[in-house]
């Protein structure tokens, strides 16, 4: 791999293919320019030797490669992707690979964004199709896995503020000639433990899939960060915890904080994310 200067206000994308076509990186450099983007890093592998391969996975640069784009949430640029790849089937596993991390593959030298709902022949539609059934049905299982530990994370939260609540009550305080202070027997006590702690709580918005693109992922959090933090009467730092545990994490693969989520909540990535968009349709 190497690192090429770039402009940080253009697209970063990590340029990948053989020898030969790092060879051009000047050259793709001045392409790319041409649609606002800018190579971020390198990774090339010998001529030939992805087409004389069954799986991407034993080409140790390409793995790399992918592995620098999810870490850096930066789309794969191939500007040469059939003759680099040798193979279609390589080509689409390619892009469903970053398209499960929310990333995608822009291919050819108009900076292409492989397709997303589609497919370029009616066969890659359906090997497609067959794929993102898969991970729907996957995602959908995920989903319901975590359901259960995110509402006790909530219930054990809530049920810690309703306890601090309990002891912030009981400081003393000064008492007026008219009023004096009242014991409670132990049916009072769990009267009012219970009153405390059955607060009415709106249903939760519905999660999106943790891999889904970013853009498509910041509004529906945004709504259940709310929820988290107006409805329920959680602390942003309890929200964090309740969002990582769901298995989604920020924009850039971390897990939530207290910052992350007040900036979740202030709109503060939908901002970016207009970005993004615009930077999208540039491409197109």
């Amino acid at each position: 791999m190497s690192a090429v200067p770039n402009a940080t206000e253009w697209l970063q994308v990590v340029l990948v293919g053989d020898h030969q076509t790092a060879e051009r990186t000047e050259m793709l450099e001045e392409m790319a320019a041409r649609h606002d983007a800018a190579i971020a890093a390198v990774f090339s592998y010998a001529p030939g030797e992805a087409a004389g391969c069954q799986e991407l996975a034993d080409i140790d640069q390409l793995v790399s490669a992918i592995g620098h784009a999810i870490r850096r949430r930066l789309p794969i640029w191939m500007p040469y992707p059939i003759e680099d790849l040798g193979r279609e089937q390589h080509f689409r596993r390619l892009a469903l690979v970053l398209q499960r991390h929310g990333l995608n593959m822009l291919a050819g030298p108009e900076l292409m964004p492989c397709p997303i709902d589609g497919g370029m022949s009616e066969i890659d539609f359906a090997l497609r199709s067959e794929v993102r059934a898969v991970d729907t049905l996957d995602r959908a299982a995920l989903a319901a896995a975590a359901a259960r530990p995110l509402l006790r994370e909530i219930e054990a939260t809530l049920t810690a503020t309703a306890l601090s609540d309990r002891q912030d009550d009981r400081v003393a305080v000064p008492i007026g000639p008219e009023r004096q202070p009242v014991e409670r027997g132990e049916e009072g006590s769990a009267a009012v433990d219970k009153a405390d702690l059955d607060t009415e709580v709106s249903p939760p918005p519905t999660l999106p899939p943790p891999h889904a693109p970013w853009v498509l992922r910041e509004p529906l959090l945004r709504r259940f960060a709310t929820w988290l933090t107006r409805n329920c009467g959680l602390t942003q730092a309890a929200a964090a915890r309740c969002l990582s545990a769901t298995g989604h994490r920020t924009p850039h693969g971390r897990l939530w904080q207290q910052a992350t989520v007040s900036a979740l909540v202030k709109g503060r990535y939908a901002r970016s994310c207009g970005g993004a968009r615009r930077r999208a349709r540039r491409i197109h």
